[in-house]
């Protein structure tokens, strides 16, 4: 476990480039934003006000309509903006996994981040199911896709990777795969889940591995 926070760590070690300073109307909206995902998360779409979260921005309700038009829209973005950190997290840290290890070195680091994703959480606790389309449609989700296509492919050049597989099509199985283990995870509590990620590899190992 140390090993993987050693990781997580250096995954974040690279200075961000200096970028110009967001204006005040951008961090106001970046502060309702951050205080949407906290709320949604904790307590779900129906149990939160935008009046709760306005109040928690020192903003009047109105003033949160400034920035989104209404509460759908407010928990869409939210959605959106905390799925999205989730998964550009995950891109980043398995950037340098080999092939077979794919599958559970981006469970466990799902496993990891989403204690600091609230509401990508309860959406994967099954708890928002009418969201949960939203995350196919994800950006973050397609570079993540585009990425373990890259891998694969890098795999192939290599000889770890069968050469007659479509990278491609296989990354797309993969998010399904994967996408499916986590909702497996969270929705059991972790009961199970060593047995069910362990029988994924295996069988993942066997459909990409060379033949002798």
């Amino acid at each position: 476990m140390t090993d993987v926070v050693d990781r997580m760590d250096a995954a974040g070690l690279a200075e961000p480039e200096a970028t110009a300073s967001p204006s005040k109307g951008e961090r106001t909206r970046q502060r309702l934003l951050d205080l949407a995902i906290a709320r949604f998360g904790e307590r779900g779409f129906r149990a939160t006000s935008v009046s709760e979260i306005a109040r928690a921005a020192d903003l009047t309700q109105a003033a949160a309509y400034a920035y989104f038009d209404n509460k759908e829209a407010l928990f869409r973005a939210a959605v959106d903006a905390d799925a999205s950190a989730l998964i550009d997290e995950i891109t980043a840290a398995v950037a340098d996994t080999a092939p077979r290890d794919l599958i559970p070195t981006v469970v466990l680091w799902a496993i990891i981040g989403l204690e600091s994703h609230p509401l990508a959480k309860r959406l994967l606790s099954g708890q928002e199911p009418e969201a949960i389309p939203r995350l196919v449609e994800l950006p973050a989700l397609r570079r993540f896709g585009e990425q373990l296509a890259g891998q694969l492919a890098a795999g192939r050049d290599t000889g770890e990777v069968r050469p007659d597989l479509d990278p491609d099509r296989l990354a797309g199985g993969l998010e399904s795969l994967i996408l499916g283990l986590l909702f497996n995870t969270v929705l059991s509590g972790n009961a199970g889940v060593q047995r069910h990620i362990d029988g994924v590899v295996e069988a993942f190992d066997l459909m990409v591995r060379p033949a002798d």
